[in-house]
C-alpha cells in the first residue's frame, strides 16, 4: 500500500469536498473554491476518482442515497466506505477554520473546457504543519458552480455527477 504524505492527504479530502468554511478566515480570491465545495456537498450522487503519482494509485468515492463507497487500486468491488467521507470533510474544514489547514494564494487563471462543460479555474495552496505548502487547481463549471476537475503535484481527480448508480459491495 502506498504512504500517503500529509499533503496528499489534505488534497485529497479537499478534492472531497468542503463545506460551510468559515468565510472570514478566508482571502476573498479563495470564495469559487469554497461555494464550489458547498455545491458538491448539497449534491445527493457524486463520483470522484483520484490518481497520486508516481505509482498510480487509484481512489474511487462515490455518494448515493447518503451512502459512501470506496474502490482502491487492486480491487475490483466496491465497498461501503469504512471512513464517513461526510465526517471527513467536517473534520478537515474544521481544520482550515482552526487555521491548522490554510488556504491561500486563490487566483482565477484562464477559463477552460471539460467535457464540453466552460470551466473557472482556480489555483491556490494548501498549508499544513509537518508539510510543505502544495499547489492545486479547481476546475470549477460555470454554469452550476460544481467542481469537475482538481490537479496537484502528483495528484489529478475527477468528478461526476450522472450515471451514478449505487454499487454492489
Amino acid at each position: 500500500m502506498m504512504n500517503f504524505l500529509p499533503r496528499h492527504l489534505a488534497l485529497c479530502v479537499l478534492s472531497m469536498g468542503m463545506s460551510n468554511i468559515a468565510v472570514a478566515a478566508l482571502d476573498a480570491a479563495c470564495m469559487p473554491i469554497v461555494n464550489a465545495s458547498e455545491a458538491r456537498a448539497a449534491k445527493a450522487t457524486w463520483e470522484s476518482v483520484t490518481v497520486i503519482s508516481p505509482n498510480n494509485f487509484k481512489m474511487e468515492a462515490m455518494k448515493v442515497g447518503g451512502q459512501h463507497y470506496t474502490r482502491i487500486t487492486g480491487s475490483k468491488n466496491w465497498q461501503k466506505s469504512a471512513v464517513d467521507l461526510s465526517n471527513a470533510e467536517r473534520n478537515m474544514v474544521a481544520e482550515v477554520k482552526s487555521g491548522k489547514v490554510k488556504l491561500s494564494k486563490c487566483k482565477v487563471e484562464a477559463s477552460e473546457t471539460i467535457d464540453g462543460v466552460a470551466m473557472q479555474v482556480v489555483s491556490y495552496s494548501v498549508e499544513m504543519a509537518g508539510a510543505p505548502a502544495a499547489s492545486a487547481k479547481l476546475y470549477i463549471g460555470k454554469s452550476d458552480g460544481l467542481p469537475y476537475a482538481q490537479t496537484g503535484v502528483n495528484m489529478k481527480t475527477r468528478f461526476r455527477y450522472t450515471g451514478i448508480v449505487a454499487p454492489k459491495p
